[in-house]
């Protein structure tokens, strides 16, 4: 299996199953991008082995690029596993505070970003592509972990996984002005182009979002990967119009 391993200790596991051409489907692990189905939950018994999960304890949501959080227990575990339609309904991040509960967000140019925090025992994780990231979704989580689960931001560690790179995500007038209205100055995000569109670093204000929040800086890590460079590990729908999607992860062990 292909993988980016965040962390990996006694205590917790996260990161980004990859693209791997060696697999049918080439490693899809999402349901709901087409292909057949039986490889891709093949794939994902595969990568459920590799990393020592079982096939059952995973949760996954039926994305929406919302801005919606839900809060999954045990009793949700096998939710989205071998069917699209059984995962958690309109949310596009999902969080735990109990153990054996693996999350897992589906991403292709989409930026992922995991969360815990060591104190209250808590993992997240969020997939915030272009509208939910102008719907500001890692800001709202954040936000809802503060209110609701008494998470101290000092306390948090987060990862933004591999997504389309700053000088590969070009946008046009409709999403520049969207991003303009974010509720924080999003100039040094966007590079204007001479044709009227613009670049748009979409870790960077996924990043921002973070920092604001109270997050710390050295507790940020940022995955250098862009999804639209031309490679064999990683899903572009951008580069390629029809792909299947990362999968990335977070488990209180």
């Amino acid at each position: 299996m292909k993988l980016i391993t965040w962390i990996n200790d006694n205590e917790w596991i996260g990161g980004t199953c990859l693209r791997n051409s060696d697999w049918k489907e080439h490693g899809n692990l999402a349901l709901h991008v087409g292909g057949d189905i039986n490889a891709i939950i093949n794939n994902r018994k595969k990568c459920s082995e590799a990393l020592n999960i079982p096939l059952q304890n995973w949760v996954f949501p039926q994305q929406t690029h919302s801005d919606h959080l839900k809060k999954v227990t045990a009793e949700d575990c096998g939710k989205g596993v071998f069917t699209y339609e059984s995962g958690i309904p309109d949310c596009d991040a999902l969080y735990t505070k109990e153990r054996q509960v693996a999350l897992g967000v589906f991403h292709a140019d989409c930026v992922p970003v995991l969360l815990y925090d060591p104190i209250e025992g808590i993992v997240c994780a969020i997939h915030s592509g272009w509208q939910g990231t102008v719907k500001e979704i890692t800001r709202k989580v954040l936000g809802q972990l503060i209110r609701d689960e008494n998470v101290r931001p000092e306390n948090i560690r987060a990862f933004i996984g591999p997504a389309i790179g700053y000088n590969s995500f070009e946008i046009g007038q409709d999403v520049i002005d969207k991003v303009h209205a974010m509720s924080f100055d999003t100039s040094s995000f966007i590079m204007m182009k001479a044709n009227g569109k613009a670049y748009v670093d979409g870790k960077g204000l996924n990043k921002k979002m973070l920092l604001d929040a109270g997050v710390c800086n050295e507790n940020i890590t940022v995955d250098k990967n862009d999804t639209f460079t031309d490679n064999d590990t990683l899903f572009s729908f951008r580069r390629d119009a029809k792909c299947g999607r990362h999968i990335s992860f977070i488990m209180k062990k």
